[in-house]
């Protein structure tokens, strides 16, 4: 095998500097001490050590992308870059040959040395349009919309400043943004749109990712529009941040459109349902969204999927909830038996739809499935009490295997409860097994 060349050194140390400390510390140890793979990770961790892309560096550099860089998990206000995005453009612009100021505390030096990292971003696109090798490395970095995020770049880079000083009066986190930060930002954007006109919109994008309610950014979007709907706004390059808060609800839309297979899957399902309708309830209430216009098709549309997804779950449950319950049985002269343990795969996979199916109670109604929720509630609710009635009687009379059975079955259905969220009932049920032992015993 060739050994890698130095622009091959350069994409893997930028992938390399831009994992987390404990996948690198990984990756070390799982290729061992010798070999190939084990050469190269020890040459890209000593170039990373060594300063070929220092860490700190790369976040001066890049200070002004925090709020909008994360991981592909994360919601599209966070993540219009990734820092392996970030690293490969580092890489490939050949931005560690520029020198950085020796007084950072100059503003009008760093902004300088940040034009020329941009304009040296924003050449990858003319370069990868000759160059087949770049243009396929950018393209599996970052997608075939790669000039659109590289032109992202190159301009948050150019305006790094004004945007730093626009800023500067919001918290990194917005709980609740209150009309005078309301008044600060439209005045804020006023005056990007007349110094620097190609970072407003990254100014609002910017504050968007620092909200806790995203959709309260229309609160904004109508002091600068002077429009209390989405007739007009939704046609100017405001546009684009409805944009960006629609796409962070189709994002939490597809979170839920599956049943969870695991407890941490139905956590995660929760909260994805619970940002979606704080973002479907949010619009409506913050913005006048209109059912003809853009962005109240798409909303809607929106919101039509994300309750059939919902909807299709509820029916399930009802449907597949039964398989999962140890019904007693018949036994010797017609007096009830405990029935047979469902599997342990169905066991975890009931436990995920009933976290879910308690975790949906609070939000379904807001996304017009409330009537769906609570009657697979109910159901659930009905058959586990129904079960651990019976299941009671049987273990104060069973003796041996029978009475172990039923104990087992008492535990599962604690154990589901426990899911469902029941915790009182969990409990209760859980004592009165333990005193039904106790006195057989």
């Amino acid at each position: 095998m060739k050994p890698l060349t130095e622009k091959q050194l350069k994409s893997l140390s930028a992938l390399w500097a831009g994992l987390p400390d404990h996948v690198r510390s990984q990756l070390l140890v799982a290729a061992g001490d010798k070999g190939r793979l084990a050469e190269t990770l020890k040459t890209l961790e000593a170039r990373r050590s060594g300063g070929d892309c220092p860490d700190d560096r790369h976040k001066v550099l890049f200070r002004v992308f925090d709020d909008v860089t994360g991981q592909a998990s994360d919601p599209p206000t966070h993540s219009r870059f990734t820092k392996e995005t970030l690293s490969v453009l580092y890489a490939e612009a050949g931005l560690e040959s520029l020198k950085m100021p020796a007084d950072p505390g100059d503003p009008g030096a760093m902004q300088s040395w940040r034009n020329q990292a941009a304009e040296r971003i924003e050449a990858l696109i003319a370069r990868a349009e000759t160059d087949k090798s770049l243009r396929a490395r950018l393209t599996e970095a970052m997608g075939t919309d790669y000039p659109s995020l590289i032109v992202d770049a190159a301009c948050l880079l150019s305006n790094d400043a004004q945007l730093t000083d626009a800023l500067k009066p919001f918290d990194k986190k917005i709980k609740d943004f209150l009309p005078e930060s309301v008044s600060q930002a439209r005045d804020a954007y006023d005056r990007i749109c007349a110094d620097a006109p190609d970072a407003s919109l990254w100014f609002l994008k910017i504050l968007t990712a620092r909200l806790t309610r995203t959709a309260q950014i229309f609160r904004v979007v109508e002091k600068i529009g002077r429009r209390s709907d989405d007739a007009l706004v939704s046609k100017t390059d405001l546009a684009d941040v409805g944009d960006l808060v629609l796409a962070n609800a189709d994002f939490y839309a597809g979170k839920f459109d599956q049943p969870p297979a695991t407890l941490e899957e139905a956590g995660m399902a929760g909260r994805a349902l619970e940002e979606f309708a704080k973002i479907s309830v949010g619009m409506t209430r913050e913005f006048g969204i209109r059912k003809d216009g853009r962005w109240g098709k798409t909303l809607f549309a929106t919101r039509a999927k994300a309750s059939e997804a919902l909807d299709r779950f509820f029916k399930h449950v009802e449907k597949d909830f039964a398989k999962a319950l140890p019904y007693v049985a018949k036994g010797n002269r017609g007096l009830a038996k405990p029935g047979n343990m469902p599997g342990g795969e169905r066991i975890l996979k009931t436990e995920a739809e009933l976290r879910f199916l308690a975790l949906a109670s609070e939000w379904s109604s807001q996304a017009a499935v409330g009537g769906a929720q609570k009657h697979a509630a109910d159901y659930v609710r009905q058959e586990l009490d129904d079960a651990a009635r019976a299941y009671l009687e049987i273990l104060r009379a069973a003796e041996g295997e029978d009475a172990d059975k039923a104990s087992a079955a008492l535990d599962l259905i604690v154990r589901y409860m426990h899911a469902f969220k029941d915790d009182e009932n969990a409990d209760l049920i859980q004592r009165r097994s333990v005193a039904v032992r106790a006195n057989a015993a």
